[in-house]
């Protein structure tokens, strides 16, 4: 086979991931993997970064695509609808040349391949694998409408869709896949694709066309709170607190449905993270636990849990003087959530202005000890994860010593926010300058070791930026 090359110009390679791929579309996920594999070995993440993303949402995309086309529906995925059986059960019509050989059973639809009796979603798709998209996606609106009991038909609809927007200037893959979870009331694989476009399209997962899934009749109790928690964590992490307050209401009015030990835990989970934002929703959040009341002596842990992100919020309200992506990451993981992204944020924002966030940081009054304190921990838990490399104690002596040579001013508080910028510069932890410094045999060098080693902000400040570079 010959080696599949691209154009050495990204902005002309295919726009069809099976011809960036550089393979047929009726191919399997083991050619796709092999074929995936040889253009990665070529263009490596680290040294071409935006053609590995390329190859990479080419490749996911091929293989999503080869899986539709191979999947055939039985007979009972499609009342109403003529179906004829493809493959050995499909027994062949007799031939007046003589008896037929029999038919090997077909794991791939190639695109020419359109029996007459072939349901009709599976020939739009075959339509769409065969370049016609727009014929395809009307063709399967109409049969979207034609049988509502169907999931599967907005399904299709929403993946021709995420695979090509412009098909529909109306409509979006968020409103095929809306209506593909009422019809599935919630499960399978439209609930699969739901809770990655959670993780993916926070912004999108919760847009209008969702706003009605926690109302729906017919869904398991267990199921809407999966829902809704899912839901919960991708709009505190975009602050949509609209769309948090919509699905409180809509749990609310169904809460007798509901197991009431599951419906406590998710009350808390949103009052803790209303606490630090939203106080009018973490006020009916109170007022619906009071109506729990009688769980409090087998479920004390949720009512304590509430009591201690009260007095926290009260705590971080409190702490006015601390820098707004310092009391970000903190809310976020006294809350309960996760607390790595807005630690990320946290980093850039030190790392755009490490002097700057320094003399914020000091400005903190005695109310925002505890929150600086909690963003430390935070740092450190994140440290410990990372490869920190360590320098030899003399050449972080040498370093510090041709720091201060260069630097006219020796007092510390003056010298401070340039020793900062020379440290994250040279990539010296403070406690390393402390370690290796201690013992230096230049005065000036070991003047400043108490200085650093109980300059906490500097300290705070130095690890937060390495975190945001």
């Amino acid at each position: 086979m010959d080696e599949h090359t691209l154009p050495e110009n990204p902005r002309d390679w295919p726009t069809d991931p099976f011809a960036l791929l550089g393979v047929p579309r009726s191919v399997g996920e083991t050619e796709l993997k092999r074929a995936y594999t040889r253009l990665i070995r070529k263009y490596k993440p680290e040294r071409a970064p935006d053609e590995f993303r390329r190859i990479r949402e080419a490749y996911e995309t091929a293989v999503e695509m080869s899986r539709w086309y191979r999947e055939s529906p039985t007979r009972d995925d499609l009342p109403g609808l003529p179906f004829t059986p493809v493959g050995p059960a499909a027994a062949p019509e007799p031939s007046p040349r003589g008896p037929v050989s029999p038919v090997p059973h077909q794991t791939q639809i190639d695109p020419p391949v359109r029996p007459a009796q072939l349901d009709p979603a599976e020939a739009a798709w075959a339509d769409a694998v065969a370049g016609d998209w727009p014929g395809a996606y009307a063709a399967l609106v109409v049969l979207a409408d034609l049988h509502p009991d169907r999931a599967d038909l907005p399904l299709r609809l929403y993946w021709l869709l995420a695979l090509k927007p412009t098909l529909d200037a109306d409509s979006t893959r968020h409103a095929w896949l809306a209506r593909a979870l009422e019809r599935a009331r919630l499960a399978g694989p439209a609930a699969e694709l739901y809770a990655r476009e959670l993780a993916s399209d926070p912004d999108g997962a919760l847009c209008p066309p969702y706003f009605r899934l926690l109302e729906l009749d017919g869904v398991p109790a267990p199921r809407l709170l999966v829902v809704a928690r899912s839901r919960l964590a991708a709009a505190v992490a975009e602050r949509r607190w609209a769309a948090v307050e919509v699905d409180l209401g809509a749990l609310a009015r169904r809460a007798d449905e509901l197991d009431e030990a599951h419906w406590l835990d998710h009350l808390t989970d949103v009052a803790g993270h209303a606490a630090f934002a939203q106080p009018a929703l973490a006020a009916r959040c109170a007022e619906l636990l009071a109506g729990l009341r009688h769980l409090e002596l087998r479920h004390a842990w949720a009512f304590d849990r509430f009591d201690e992100r009260q007095a926290a919020a009260r705590v971080w309200r409190e702490a006015t003087m601390v820098p707004d992506p310092i009391r970000r990451t903190v809310a976020v993981a006294w809350a309960g959530g996760d607390w790595r992204r807005p630690l990320a944020a946290a980093g850039s924002w030190a790392a755009a202005d490490p002097a700057d966030a320094l003399r914020r940081c000091d400005q903190a009054t005695r109310e925002g000890l505890v929150v600086l304190s909690a963003f430390a921990r935070l740092v450190a838990a994140r440290r410990e994860e990372a490869v920190v490399a360590e320098y030899p104690p003399g050449l972080v002596r040498g370093l510090v010593r041709a720091h201060l040579t260069n630097h006219a001013q020796r007092e510390y508080r003056l010298m401070r926010e340039s020793l900062l910028r020379f440290l994250l510069a040279e990539r010296i932890d403070p406690e390393e300058l402390v370690a290796a410094c201690a013992v230096d045999a230049t005065y000036a060098v070991r003047s400043i070791v108490n200085h650093v080693r109980e300059d906490g902000a500097l300290h705070l400040i130095y690890r937060a930026a390495c975190q945001g570079v």
